[in-house]
């Protein structure tokens, strides 16, 4: 009989880790923001992740940016194209396929937190030391405005040619009404909140949320601001609106529907041991994503 001493070993079967390869999807893809035009979604990550999808999130292309950017935000321009913000300080602008992406620095020695498209397609990006940053040439030179306040600035969102809002730490909230050209401060959000997202769906009617499930809630424009109960404790990091109906994502794979006043849970069966932050309404779904590979469609309910 023979006899195996030394050198005895299972051949290595790697055939899990091709097959997880092989998915456009990763279980440690850390998913943060997406955007749509209609059924085309998508969805940008950490280590350079864009997921693209053409049938509203039924199946996906997986694209990897050179350099495995950090990619925190995505936003669609009226134009087609989309633009993703890179935590390097790179401005990252594809065509409107989402195919074909070109990086551009922008021009600030600040944190980078978030970005939008305006609707005459200038870019915008706020962050760290209240900095609002833009740019009308795709980002071959940027404009810099800044409150000069050690404090960070995490949502900015444009209504129309003119009316745009930024949120942030300590409760800021700031208002423009000439397209950018000067920020005016609103109303201080309760509490020295620190808004970890917001959405207007009109020049008066937004919401911000963050931490222990706070929400609040403004109809005159920033003008004032009053506490909804959310129904959740857990931290909430996206909102977005489809109508008059809002669906707010957070920790623990959170889902909160917001109609006709009052907010409620919508339950799922996936299970989600991380967070949610990407949230994007579609006709009768909305698409979620989140930490390790999360990255689905809940029904929005009747």
């Amino acid at each position: 009989m023979a006899l195996c001493v030394a050198g005895c070993e299972a051949p290595l079967d790697l055939s899990g880790v091709q097959r997880e390869l092989a998915q456009p999807v990763h279980r440690y893809d850390q998913l943060q923001a997406l955007a749509r035009n209609g059924a085309q979604v998508v969805v940008v990550g950490g280590a350079g992740v864009v997921l693209v999808s053409q049938d509203d999130g039924h199946s996906w292309q997986r694209r990897s940016l050179p350099g495995q950017p950090a990619l925190i935000d995505v936003s669609r321009c009226p134009d087609g194209r989309y633009v993703a913000l890179d935590m390097g300080r790179q401005l990252w602008i594809s065509d409107s396929a989402a195919a074909n992406w070109q990086a551009a620095p922008i021009e600030t020695g600040e944190a980078v937190l978030a970005l939008t498209c305006d609707t005459r397609n200038r870019i915008w990006v706020v962050g760290g030391f209240s900095t609002i940053l833009s740019t009308a040439d795709d980002g071959a030179s940027w404009s810099e405005y800044s409150f000069g306040d050690d404090m960070q600035l995490t949502a900015v969102q444009f209504l129309d040619a003119d009316t745009g809002y930024v949120t942030g730490e300590f409760g800021l909230v700031l208002k423009t009404t000439d397209g950018g050209a000067s920020w005016e401060q609103a109303a201080v959000l309760p509490g020295d909140f620190y808004s970890q997202d917001a959405v207007f769906i009109d020049a008066r009617r937004g919401w911000a949320v963050g931490l222990n499930g706070a929400v609040f809630h403004t109809d005159d424009g920033g003008g004032s601001w009053q506490t909804q109960d959310s129904g959740t404790n857990l931290p909430l990091y996206g909102i977005a609106a489809a109508g008059d109906t809002l669906f707010a994502v957070g920790e623990n794979g959170i889902v909160m529907r917001y109609r006709e006043g009052a907010w409620q849970r919508l339950p799922h069966d996936n299970s989600v041991l991380s967070y949610l932050r990407g949230v994007s309404p579609g006709s009768d779904t909305v698409l979620l994503a989140g930490g390790n590979g999360t990255l689905f469609n809940l029904a929005a309910g009747g």
